[in-house]
This record gives structure tokens, C-alpha cells and sequence, in this order.
């Protein structure tokens, strides 16, 4: 029994040392020299310790995964850090402007007040719809007209109206209630504010004062200002309106150069893509002026099980130009696509159309570029590595790298650079990346096979021994 156990545990043994090597074979750190393309990251001063830097076009040429997970980034004793990859997008600024508008006051002598109630306008309408203030004749026993509001005209303004701005001159009241109506034709009126509050609050050198005034509805073309109280009303010396401004920043596009074409046929022209590029836009160019021609942007389908041969797919249809025009050249806009990365493209013109002329359209690729975050762990010089077919994506999301992190705010990030990188041919890897890949399945083979060969004598060993114990005990 003791042999039986002494074989038993060499067995034992054995075993997890080949399965010890095999997972040391499969965990062993990733180098720098696993992959195809490298260069420096320069760090700004006093920043950190994330950073971050826009990945520029060569680094889609030469990553062998569409995810981008063949990204690395080395800090200066090999070791990886961490990093998380964030793709731009579009933003968009918002500007409040105020305009000065017209302002008319609505007066109403204490006389009529007590007759009829009727409101006297002193102001008149335009033929273009603007308001124009019209002086009143004054009633030989001077009654003291009473301001009643005022009517402001922003007809003129094409911006959407979302807000009043008032300045008031001195009052004894800090509080002053009022309506804003709003008209397209001074007759019918609808309501803007029900129930806002000019507020001028003073005490001690310290001023709360609340004088603009936002709703959510529509302004017609003109606002109707009317006081709660008019008796206390203070006097208004000017009002603006407020309107919002909204530009839009598209993501900063990053461009190929021109693609030449390849002619498989009349009016077809085949295009390799350079590299993992996400399709996200193409911009056509015609080889002559004056040209216009409907056509198709088709991808290639490879065989599969369910498709025995190849097969282009039709993308998206639509009609590209370029025209001569007494203000200068006018061409077609690029075509949106958001497609996943292809290896090839083929435009196919429509025949009917008189297609393009001599000679072949190019095409260009364009897209918005992720940009990458690290954390600066270790010291430098860090290295930014890609291209290798063998490793696993190790990017982080955003929220797990960096603290309080939000799409819509700026990145807590310094900015940093890559150093030059060297143009890289299409689709092109080179044998460097190949080589790391063949060691490492080598390696782990041979320590596999070895293993076996070794637990086979183990079971051999076992066996006899436990064969001579029996014949013992007999």
C-alpha cells in the first residue's frame, strides 16, 4: 500500500505541474514585444494622473480588432495600466442673447377708469407690423393718466422668444406683481405668466433682486406687460427679451487619403478600406465637373454556411454631383453610413445616367475617432502599442476608470501626445506580430505534450508497482 501511495502522490505531482505550466504559459504578462506597431506617449506638465489623447489614423490601420482591444498602454518597466476608450460626440452650445425691444406703455386717465373701465393704447401699428408710439392730445382739466402695463414688439426678432428681462426705476414697494400676454394681432390675447414678481430687495449694501422672467409656451408677436397694482407700479425704463442661441459642434472627423478604385466592370469600382475603420462616413470624388449620377454603395458578403458564394450588399442608394455654378463649385454632400469596419467597398453607377465620364471616382473614409484614457500608474516613459491578433481586449468602461464620470462633461483628463508614427501600408502586418503568437502556442504545446508523456510513464510506473504488491501478497 505505501508503493500504491508513494505512486499516487508522484502522479499527483505531475499533474499539477503540467497544469501549472500550461496556466503559467497562458497568464504570463503581456510584453511590449507582442505587438506590430509602438510609439511614445509624451505627458503634459503637472497634469495626471489620467490622461488622454486622440487616437489618430494609423492606429486604426494597424489594430487587428474592430473593438479596438488590441490597445496597450506601457508604463516605463512593461507593465500595463489601465485604460478605457470613449468615442466622441457631437456637442452643442447654448448662448443666451438679450435684445432691447420697443416698449409702450398702456396709460389710462383716472376719468375713464371711473366711467368704463376702457384702456387707452398710445400706440399704433404699422403697415409691416411694428408698433410705433402715437402722443395723445391732452384734455384741458390734465387728468393724471394711470400706467396700466406696457405692449412690447419683438416681431422683428426671428429667434424663438423664451424670456423677458426689466429694468424698473426706483419704487417704495419691493414687490410687484403682473401678467404677460402675448398676440399675434393686438385683438386676442393668451397667457405667457399668470402670476411673476418683480422683485428689489435692498438692505445693508446687499441687493436680491429678481427682474427676468421665463415660460415655456410660444411668443407671439407682441407681449402685454399688465401691473396687479398699478398705483404701485414702478416706472419701467427699458425691457429685453431673451433668446437662446443653439450652435452645434459635429465630432472632430477624421479623413483617409483619397482611395483609387479598381474597375471590375463598366460603371463598378471596387475600393480596399484601409485598415479597422469604422465607416461612419465616405465622401465620394468625381473626375470631371458638371457630373451627376445616381448610384449604389454596396459591401462584400464572403461565403458562409447559409451562402455558398460571395454576394454585394447594397448599403445605401443616392445621387452624388459635382457642379459648376457662377458662386463656384458645388458637390454632393458625404454619405452617412454607420457601418461596422469592411475590407472592401464597390460603387456601382447607374447606366442610364450617362455614368461618370473618363477616368474613376475615389472615395474617402471619415469618422469619428475614440480617444483613450490611461492612468499614469509607474513610471515613465510610457508606450502606446496595437497590432496583435492573440491578446484579449483589456479596456475598462469610463465609469470604472474614472471617478464621476459623465458623458455629457469634459473629461477629468490632461492632455497628452503620441510621437510620430509612421505611415502603415493597407491591411499590412508585419511578421513581428506573427512571430510572438507562434512562440507562444510552441511553448504551450511543448509543455503540454511533455506532460502527457510524463503522466503516461507515471500510469505505467503505477500500474507495475501496484502489479508486483498483489504478486507480493500472494
Amino acid at each position: 500500500m505505501k508503493i500504491v501511495n508513494r505512486a499516487g502522490q508522484r502522479l499527483l505531482i505531475a499533474c499539477t505541474l503540467l497544469f501549472g505550466a500550461a496556466a503559467l504559459a497562458q497568464t504570463a504578462p503581456i510584453k511590449p514585444e507582442a505587438f506590430a506597431y509602438h510609439t511614445g506617449i509624451d505627458l503634459s506638465a503637472n497634469g495626471g494622473p489620467f490622461y488622454q489623447v486622440a487616437l489618430p489614423l494609423p492606429v486604426y490601420q494597424g489594430v487587428q480588432r474592430q473593438d479596438l482591444g488590441d490597445l496597450r498602454v506601457f508604463n516605463g518597466q512593461g507593465e500595463t495600466v489601465p485604460h478605457t476608450l470613449i468615442r466622441a460626440q457631437s456637442t452643442a452650445v447654448s448662448q443666451d442673447k438679450f435684445i432691447r425691444v420697443p416698449l409702450f406703455p398702456i396709460t389710462q386717465s383716472k376719468a375713464v377708469q371711473a366711467a368704463d373701465g376702457e384702456v387707452a393704447l398710445d400706440v399704433q401699428r404699422k403697415a409691416d407690423g411694428t408698433l410705433i408710439a402715437v402722443p395723445k392730445t391732452a384734455k384741458p382739466d390734465k387728468e393724471v393718466a394711470l400706467v396700466q402695463g406696457a405692449i412690447l414688439d419683438i416681431s422683428q426678432i426671428k429667434e424663438r422668444v423664451r424670456a423677458l428681462h426689466l429694468e424698473a426705476g426706483p419704487s417704495t414697494v419691493p414687490f410687484h406683481a403682473f401678467a404677460v400676454e402675448t398676440s399675434d394681432d393686438l385683438q386676442q390675447w393668451r397667457n405667457l405668466l399668470s402670476d411673476a414678481q418683480l422683485v428689489h430687495l435692498q438692505q445693508g449694501g446687499q441687493v436680491i433682486a429678481k427682474d427676468t422672467f421665463e415660460w415655456d409656451g410660444a411668443a407671439g408677436k407682441y407681449l402685454r406687460l399688465v401691473w396687479r397694482e398699478p398705483t404701485q407700479a414702478p416706472p419701467l425704463v427699458s425691457a429685453s427679451v431673451v433668446t437662446t442661441l443653439t450652435s452645434f459642434n459635429g465630432a472632430h472627423m477624421l479623413w483617409t487619403e483619397p482611395i483609387a478604385a479598381t474597375v471590375s466592370e463598366a460603371n463598378v469600382y471596387d475600393y480596399p478600406v484601409p485598415g479597422r475603420l469604422p465607416l461612419e462616413q465616405i465622401r465620394i470624388g468625381l473626375p470631371q465637373t458638371n457630373t451627376l449620377a445616381p448610384l449604389q454603395v454596396q459591401r462584400y458578403l464572403a461565403p458562409s454556411p447559409q451562402r455558398q458564394h460571395g454576394a454585394w450588399e447594397t448599403l445605401t442608394q443616392t445621387v452624388v454631383y459635382r457642379l459648376q455654378s457662377p458662386q463656384g463649385e458645388v458637390r454632393s454632400p458625404d454619405i452617412e453610413l454607420d457601418t461596422a469596419p469592411l475590407d472592401r467597398l464597390r460603387l456601382t453607377v447607374d447606366a442610364s445616367s450617362g455614368g461618370i465620364g473618363n477616368g474613376a471616382p475615389t472615395l474617402q473614409v471619415g469618422f469619428a475617432p475614440q480617444t483613450l484614457v490611461f492612468l499614469a500608474r509607474g513610471q515613465g516613459p510610457f508606450t502606446l502599442a496595437w497590432g496583435s491578433k492573440t491578446v484579449e481586449t483589456a479596456a475598462m468602461p469610463a465609469a470604472t476608470l474614472l471617478p464621476n464620470f459623465s458623458a455629457d462633461k469634459p473629461l477629468a483628463a490632461s492632455a497628452a501626445t503620441l510621437q510620430t508614427i509612421a505611415a502603415i501600408p493597407l491591411n499590412a502586418l508585419p511578421d513581428s506580430d506573427k512571430a510572438p503568437a507562434k512562440a507562444s502556442k510552441g511553448v504551450l504545446w511543448a509543455v503540454l505534450v511533455a506532460g502527457l508523456l510524463v503522466l503516461a510513464g507515471m500510469v505505467l510506473m503505477l500500474l507495475k508497482q501496484m502489479r508486483q504488491g498483489q504478486q507480493a501478497r500472494k
